[in-house]
């Protein structure tokens, strides 16, 4: 993850989150270590503090090992194509089943095709105070409808259920709730979204096979 950050040629400065002890033994001395401080916005808001960033940052989760610094740099492109203050990746189901068919994932079913979320996204740190809320909250109300339609209006929410919910419906709520442009970014990179979350033992699997196929390729 962190050779392929550093490898993006769209990324300067570069900070890992986790326990500084370990980061510290391994990692390249220009790195900066912030600390964990549990909650994911949080985390981001610290490293944004010791990164001193004024500039469209970067998030990229640790858990997608197959990210590349190509995969990155393509992410980047396509984010600076239209303006927005936040962008996150998107990956396509058929891009997914097409590599990795045995993958588990969550997908999300709309009028225009069905996605997983990715591992990325990029946002002007000017709006990290208002975004904070928001995606907390999201995380919060994951598994919990009725509090989605609080954040969202249970419009939304039932013509997501009913699999009339467009991903322009989308985003112009999620622009109207936040009150920033908020940009999905659709990929059709795998790498964006294989994951190896704790109960996920065929990602695993196939995350280690792909690794070593590129080793001996």
């Amino acid at each position: 993850m962190v050779q392929a950050v550093r490898e993006a040629r769209g990324v300067g400065r570069v900070a890992v989150v986790g326990p500084p002890g370990p980061l510290r033994a391994v990692l390249p001395r220009d790195l900066t270590v912030v600390p964990d401080n549990g909650s994911i916005m949080e985390n981001v808001t610290r490293a944004v503090q010791e990164l001193g960033a004024s500039a469209l940052t970067l998030v990229a989760a640790s858990d997608i090992p197959l990210l590349t610094g190509a995969v990155v740099d393509e992410f980047l492109t396509a984010c600076a194509r239209t303006p927005a203050d936040f962008y996150y990746a998107v990956v396509p189901k058929d891009a997914m089943d097409r590599q990795f068919p045995t993958a588990q994932k969550t997908y999300v079913t709309l009028t225009d095709g069905t996605f997983c979320g990715g591992s990325l996204m990029l946002f002007n740190p000017k709006v990290i105070d208002r975004v904070r809320p928001f995606v907390e909250r999201v995380l919060a109300a994951r598994k919990k409808p009725w509090l989605l339609a609080q954040l969202f209006g249970w419009a939304i929410v039932l013509r997501f259920a009913s699999g009339r919910l467009s991903i322009a419906e989308m985003v112009a709520r999620a622009t109207e709730v936040v009150g920033i442009d908020v940009m999905p970014v659709i990929l059709p990179r795998p790498e964006l979204a294989l994951d190896v979350d704790v109960g996920k033992p065929e990602n695993l699997a196939l995350i280690r096979a792909a690794l070593q196929q590129q080793r001996d390729s």
